[in-house]
């Protein structure tokens, strides 16, 4: 009982630190708009810095700069950076995935063009780099590094979208395009604060794990959600781990029927290659298997910050690691939709 009452304490201490860094990251977003006043795009631009977001990687930034001892107002550009250049991939993601929302709103390429959203995104990921100046170099290095591993893993999305079925792949997809991003919020904010090179090496290896884990439980979210009158779109197909999972755990003849079937690439193969794995999905018990890899990785981020030394920041890091795990996957009569 007094376990379950600290654990209670301490969620509503997160909640409300949390919360407080959303907040003040939605004011700071919108403290850069006199800074893009001059600017041709600065409408669109003005809207893609309005949009809501979980703001996850800023308070990934804060909480690992204030691990090791920096404080927030050292460390706020830095995770405004973040914050940036993570707006910067999504209207890029939006274009790339032809989604035409984003949050229940429309995505900046619909509600202008691509061209114009292109830029946008541009300007976005340019200023991001810009906020990091009078820092040390190390933080821009890690930017632009990460700036190119977040392409490179979105391109392997598109391309590899339709003709992978590998696990081996996957991971070293969601790597580079969710967990980097998550990974340089963490080192930058132990570089930004001074951390040692242990101690950012632990936040390194946390974020990566951590941004993993938080991939591999979207494409759970996904497969759960219920969406039964969402349209088929051919072009929106992604191998994700329970897909590849019930692929991989299906007979030899019932692997090259779907293979087959994905090759197609049409409407009608694409339905009969999800049907067909729906009833796999289930006998392979491969949201559970998804599940176990969310542990997995949660087990190795929290690991990983043992060279921290105690404090309610580290705890903090811990709590948002842990608040991953899925007790209990919705197997049964959940069905794979797009």
């Amino acid at each position: 009982m007094a376990i379950e009452k600290a654990e209670a304490v301490r969620d509503s201490n997160f909640q409300s630190y949390y919360y407080d860094v959303k907040d003040s990251m939605d004011l700071e977003l919108q403290s850069l708009l006199p800074n893009i006043a001059e600017l041709k795009l600065q409408r669109q631009i003005k809207y893609a810095l309005q949009t809501k977001g979980k703001r996850l990687r800023a308070t990934l930034v804060l909480l690992s700069g204030e691990s090791v001892g920096g404080n927030r107002g050292e460390l706020r550009k830095v995770a405004l950076a973040i914050e940036l250049l993570h707006l910067a991939t999504l209207i890029h993601d939006d274009i790339l995935d032809e989604d035409l929302f984003r949050r229940n709103a429309l995505a900046v390429h619909a509600k202008w063009s691509v061209k114009e959203a292109v830029l946008a995104g541009d300007i976005l990921a340019s200023l991001s780099l810009v906020l990091c100046k009078g820092y040390r170099r190390e933080i821009l290095d890690v930017m632009i590094d990460t700036c190119i591993q977040l392409s490179d893993g979105e391109y392997s999305d598109v391309e590899l979208a339709k003709t992978t079925l590998s696990e081996k792949e996957y991971f070293k997809k969601i790597e580079k395009k969710s967990a980097s991003l998550f990974k340089a919020a963490c080192e930058c904010g132990a570089l930004a604060a001074n951390g040692s090179l242990s101690e950012m090496n632990a936040l390194k290896f946390f974020g990566e794990n951590y941004g993993v884990a938080y991939q591999i439980r979207d494409d759970i979210s996904d497969v759960e959600a219920s969406k039964n009158d969402a349209p088929l779109d051919v072009d929106k197909f992604r191998s994700t781990l329970p897909i590849i999972h019930a692929y991989e755990n299906a007979s030899r003849e019932k692997r090259a029927r779907l293979e087959g079937l994905l090759s197609t690439k049409t409407k009608e193969s694409l339905l009969s290659f999800l049907n067909e794995l729906n009833v796999n999905l289930e006998k392979s018990g491969s949201l559970s298997y998804c599940a176990s890899k969310v542990d997995l990785y949660v087990d190795k981020a929290v690991a990983g910050l043992s060279p921290l030394k105690e404090s309610v920041f580290k705890d903090y890091l811990i709590h948002m690691a842990e608040s991953l795990r899925i007790k209990e996957p919705k197997v049964g009569t959940q069905k794979i939709y797009l």
